[in-house]
């Protein structure tokens, strides 16, 4: 069993940051190499990082115990999806066990066809999943982040780094994770 204490960000001056702190375990029971993992882990963290949501990040098979007045989320990174899910869905978002499944054949099937590399598509995957659990929400935007569907549009996006939560969005986001927070440190 890991132990993750959450660390302290400090500003320019020296003083703490108030910064949301958002644990994610990664399991990966997939065949995605860890380096392409932690790829997408970082490309992930920009997104949030630009949303002021720091997400500190633990690739481990093993229990985790969490101490601190953040929240946790655990992500579970697939070899294929299961038959029953949509064949367009990369990931599943399950609220109620704040967990988020990826589906590693179809990110790199898509990729392949869009011609992004996999740790773009697996980061794209998980920042889209981790969204519905910050946000408390099955639903789909027309554009950004959160769009149900991926047109060229959002692949414009992509390849030139304008993949980012609406103000509304980051907001919400914030808001859950403070209202999680606060609830667990009672």
């Amino acid at each position: 069993m890991a132990l993750l204490l959450p660390s302290a960000l400090l500003s320019a001056g020296g003083d703490p940051v108030k910064m949301p702190n958002v644990g994610v375990v990664v399991r990966n029971l997939s065949t995605a190499p860890p380096d392409l993992v932690q790829k997408a882990e970082a490309a992930c963290q920009q997104i949030y990082g630009a949303a002021d949501i720091r997400i500190t990040w633990i690739n481990t098979v093993n229990d985790v115990s969490w101490e601190g007045p953040d929240i946790i989320l655990r992500a579970v990174i697939l070899p294929k999806a299961p038959p029953s899910r949509a064949l367009t869905a990369f990931g599943t978002a399950l609220r109620d066990r704040q967990e988020l499944l990826l589906y590693q054949d179809r990110i790199i099937r898509f990729g392949k066809i869009v011609d992004l590399p996999a740790h773009v598509m697996l980061s794209v995957a998980l920042t889209h999943e981790i969204g519905h659990l910050l946000l408390d929400s099955d639903d789909h935007t027309l554009s950004g982040i959160m769009r149900g569907e991926w047109g060229q549009d959002a692949l414009n996006d992509i390849r030139r780094d304008r993949f980012r939560f609406t103000s509304d969005q980051i907001r919400r986001m914030q808001a859950n994770i403070e209202k999680r927070s606060d609830a667990k440190a009672r």
